[in-house]
């Protein structure tokens, strides 16, 4: 007769993704207080109100984590039947992380839809896949209060079904961000060296964040059909949405370091302490008192993508998103 699976077997992999999703947390209120101290006078309520909403979230979704952990590795030490159960939090867990993905994922849309000069066709697919992915994982929140044990959980087509669905589609949406924000920012380089440096680190930044997530969700699928004796995929959710969060957030404090990157292209491009104004359409080089200055009687124009919008866009305020 088989035996069934020991504690270490079930927990081990699990207990060490809620300490690495404990680190994103403080990474998580870092980044916060930096957004604050920073932007916290210079962007809109909506955005400063979302970036609330998102820490918020992210604090509520920590402790569901932190509820769950003891439950399984302190309350009911030992009992490998307890471990089985599926607590409530954990249903918890996956639901607050889903509110997170969506504001996170959503973000991404809205900038997709400034930098394609409000292509709505495109932002419409990409926002009914990320609208789809957020209804499958909040079916599967719903199914782990239902089924009530993870063997039941597993064993269960509908699970199997929600869960590798919603991280389908949530890795066809990191990938297509990310393909469409290259797409864009590579459409307007303009042939200056310090300029296409800097759309190439936006393109690097784009692309890295979107595979990191698109290659989490991916795990998760693959540990939860493969690893039937291992809550390893539990911990990998946690660590999801932990991810978007940062990304959400490192997006927003980065463009303090665009802006320095833009000065220092002033500064190696330029003189008389002229600077880049980046518009949705086009960059002109202008002096500080707002007029136009002529560099050998010729208007110097680089065309380069918009990531940065105006007040209006109802996204940003003096530092706009990258």
């Amino acid at each position: 007769m088989a035996e069934g699976p020991t504690i270490q077997e079930l927990m081990s992999g699990f207990f060490i993704e809620i300490c690495i999703s404990l680190i994103l947390y403080g990474i998580t209120v870092a980044q916060t207080y930096i957004y604050y101290l920073n932007y916290g006078h210079e962007d809109t309520r909506f955005l400063r109100g979302v970036v609330a909403c998102v820490m918020v979230l992210e604090t509520a979704h920590t402790v569901f984590t932190i509820h769950m952990t003891y439950f399984y590795l302190i309350t009911d030490f030992g009992q490998v039947g307890a471990i089985g159960h599926i607590i409530w939090s954990a249903g918890a867990c996956v639901t607050s992380g889903m509110v997170i993905v969506a504001f996170a994922q959503g973000f991404y849309v809205m900038r997709i839809y400034m930098l394609s000069k409000r292509n709505i066709a495109l932002t419409v697919l990409i926002g009914f896949m990320l609208l789809l992915r957020i209804s499958f994982g909040l079916a599967t929140s719903a199914l782990t209060y239902r089924l009530g044990t993870w063997s039941v959980f597993r064993a269960k087509v509908g699970p199997l079904f929600t869960l590798s669905t919603g991280l389908g589609l949530s890795a066809a949406v990191d990938l297509l961000i990310a393909l469409t924000l290259m797409y864009y920012l590579r459409r307007g380089r303009s042939g200056f060296k310090e300029t296409d440096h800097l759309i190439h680190s936006l393109i690097a930044y784009a692309v890295n964040t979107g595979a990191i997530t698109m290659l989490v969700s991916i795990t998760i699928v693959l540990t939860f059909v493969f690893l039937k004796e291992s809550l390893l995929f539990a911990g990998l959710v946690q660590l999801s949405s932990k991810l978007y969060a940062n990304s959400f957030l490192g997006t927003l404090n980065a463009r303090q370091i665009l802006r320095k990157k833009i000065n220092t292209l002033n500064s190696t491009e330029l003189s008389d302490r002229r600077h880049i104004e980046i518009f949705q359409e086009t960059s002109k080089v202008v002096d500080h008192d707002d007029s136009m200055h002529d560099i050998s009687n010729k208007s110097h124009q680089i065309d380069t993508p918009a990531e940065e919008h105006d007040v209006e866009d109802g996204l940003s305020g003096k530092y706009p998103p990258l």
